[in-house]
């Protein structure tokens, strides 16, 4: 049976360098890489994604993510994933969100002194100089 899902992510019109990042975190946990311009594969489904995880899964070939119209949409046949497409959509946000925002912080001179991930999403500790 396939389960395949199309998650709007609440990121409009993403920054591809720090999405990639993001991206890299995930692939990491995943066991796997990024790639670009790859077909995800499920049962019955396909599409094309700007960056994908390649992952061996029973009905598919991976996750990834293309941007519509400016909205970044995550897609994989999670049957048998080690992750929901939801879960992975949200994971994808939280870092998405907490590498865009080390890296404004550091424009503005201010510096990131810990990161941590907790159950409840990532945590940020930022050092503002006086």
């Amino acid at each position: 049976m396939s389960h395949w899902t199309v998650c709007r992510v609440k990121v409009k019109n993403p920054n591809m360098e720090v999405l990639r990042k993001a991206m890299e975190v995930l692939a990491q946990k995943l066991g796997s890489r990024v790639v670009e311009n790859f077909v995800v594969r499920g049962y019955g489904h396909q599409q094309l994604c700007q960056l994908a995880i390649p992952l061996k899964l029973p009905y598919g070939n991976g996750v990834g993510v293309y941007i519509e119209r400016g909205e970044l949409k995550v897609v994989m046949d999670d049957h048998g994933a080690p992750i929901s497409t939801r879960e992975f959509a949200q994971l994808l946000t939280q870092y998405y969100t907490a590498l865009a925002i080390t890296i404004a912080s550091q424009q503005l001179g201010y510096t990131v002194q810990n990161v941590q991930e907790t159950k409840d999403g990532v945590l940020l500790e930022l050092y503002i100089p006086q």
